[in-house]
């Protein structure tokens, strides 16, 4: 039986927070960038066999026939590889989500360069593993690991791509095989765009089988619901597509000696849907905090200061982590309230409850509204929801960066929450959320409770109240 969405998402969302998700990807994942499939691939090699290819299902007894008739000489078949696999091609949005996810462990049997590329686009250190005695050096400063325990296409010569190579996998790359038993033990797996076909891999978790099933880690494949054929008589359809269901459950439920649980998609598409949910379920966890004040308004110096300070100590005592960027008179006193609250719960670890970026001053050689806005940009990535305080500046009643603030969380798709009531530019933004309530809050908040955020009336405890409660509200329904 697969995995309801619902859980699957909470499950790997939480390894993801504990630092112990990992991902496997396979060659689906390559092909909407751009790649051709296996099939393709090797085509014409199976018309040099007098193979139909479309009729082949073992395409690894494929490459091994080929290279088999050509007495070994891999010299064509590793042409064919680097036409296909070394050339320039943009990575696909699955690529940039992983890439932003804080996940520090893939593995990856594809040869191609699109992980990595993507990785280094968003700014992140990546050490790439494709040969045993690359697991023994470190790169310095590397924030994730990418084993490609295939090879890789600059070394066509080297790649697992035949029976020779998968039968002596274990004998030429042994410490390949030891590192992913490891992580298969230690860490929880997400397999994306993978056959569970590959010989390799079945060979891997059947040897792994007596440990995984007495570990106590699951971990997730997403798979794709098998469909009825439009290219067949109805009857002969039909047949196939019961026979093929029956098969895929089978699958489904052989798959679980493993602790993998399956999750079943309509449409390859909708792998990006999943990434996205589950980057936006992870950031929910994250609040940016958006303000600054030159002028106080009717709200007053102590009683802006005091609110801050109990939004602070709010987010650390319901687990929440702060993001902010020092904003003036607001960023502060926000970062007061959590320290104080972590050290009363005896917290030592306080980076993982703080991300806190200040905004350099005075850049040489760089146009600091375009640094600024970049800035602002990749703090907000890292959170789910934008709470908006005052926002005024030396120079307008309604600071221009808040403002921004706002416009980046709205295109970055992250839940504003301004409390009006402390007038400036968090006013402007209420007026503007307003407007188009059941976009921003999915239908959850009523305007009654949205309201209440621009009532300077009520006590800072109770708009507080309302913040978390709208959080709340959006977070549940998020997760449906």
């Amino acid at each position: 039986m697969s995995i309801e969405p619902q859980q699957f998402r909470r499950n790997y969302v939480t390894s993801i927070r504990e630092g112990d998700a990992a991902l496997f990807i396979g060659a689906g994942m390559s092909r909407p960038a751009g790649f051709v499939n296996w099939k393709e691939l090797l085509r014409n090699c199976a018309k040099e066999l007098n193979l139909d290819i479309d009729r082949e299902h073992d395409l690894v007894a494929v490459a091994q026939y080929y290279l088999n008739r050509r007495s070994r000489d891999r010299s064509l078949l590793n042409q064919i590889l680097k036409d296909e696999f070394d050339k320039p091609l943009v990575s696909s949005r699955n690529h940039e989500i992983i890439a932003k996810l804080p996940i520090s462990t893939i593995w990856t049997t594809n040869f191609d360069t699109l992980i990595e590329d993507a990785f280094r686009l968003v700014g992140r250190s990546v050490d790439v593993k494709s040969r045993d005695k690359d697991i023994a050096t470190h790169k310095k400063g590397r924030e994730v690991v990418l084993y490609k325990m295939h090879g890789d296409i600059a070394r066509p010569d080297e790649v697992v791509i035949c029976k020779d190579d998968y039968e002596r996998y274990a004998k030429n790359h042994p410490i390949f095989q030891n590192t992913l038993e490891g992580d298969l033990l230690s860490k929880t797996f997400l397999f994306l765009g993978l056959s569970f076909n590959d010989p390799n891999l079945d060979y891997m978790l059947g040897h792994l089988r007596a440990l995984l099933e007495d570990s106590k880690r699951e971990h997730y494949a997403i798979m794709r619901r098998v469909r009825l054929s439009k290219h067949k008589e109805q009857g002969e359809a039909k047949r196939e597509f019961e026979y093929e269901t029956t098969k895929q459950a089978l699958q489904i439920e052989d798959l679980q000696r493993y602790s993998i649980q399956t999750l079943l998609i309509d449409e390859y598409c909708e792998i990006t849907k999943v990434l996205e949910k589950i980057e936006q379920q992870y950031h929910q966890r994250h609040i940016f905090v958006s303000g600054s004040a030159h002028q106080f308004g009717e709200f007053g110096k102590a009683r802006i200061r005091d609110l801050c300070f109990q939004l602070g100590e709010r987010i650390i005592e319901k687990n929440y982590k702060l993001v902010s960027g020092f904003g003036l008179n607001i960023g502060s006193a926000v970062i007061e309230g959590a320290l104080l609250k972590l050290y009363e719960k005896g917290e030592s670890a306080i980076e993982k409850h703080l991300y806190l970026r200040p905004f350099p001053r005075n850049l040489p050689a760089l146009s600091e509204t375009e640094f600024n806005r970049k800035y602002r940009e990749d703090i907000i990535s890292k959170s789910g929801f934008a709470i908006f305080i005052a926002g005024t500046s030396r120079t307008h009643s309604e600071s221009e960066g808040v403002l921004q603030e706002y416009e980046i969380a709205k295109t970055l798709k992250k839940v504003p929450i301004p409390i009006g009531a402390t007038g400036f530019a968090a006013r402007r933004i209420w007026e503007e959320v307003e407007k188009e309530l059941a976009q921003h809050y999915f239908g959850e908040v009523t305007s009654h409770l949205f309201r209440q955020l621009n009532d300077p009336s009520l006590s800072n405890e109770k708009l507080l109240d309302v913040v978390f409660d709208i959080i709340e509200k959006v977070t549940y329904s998020s997760k449906s």
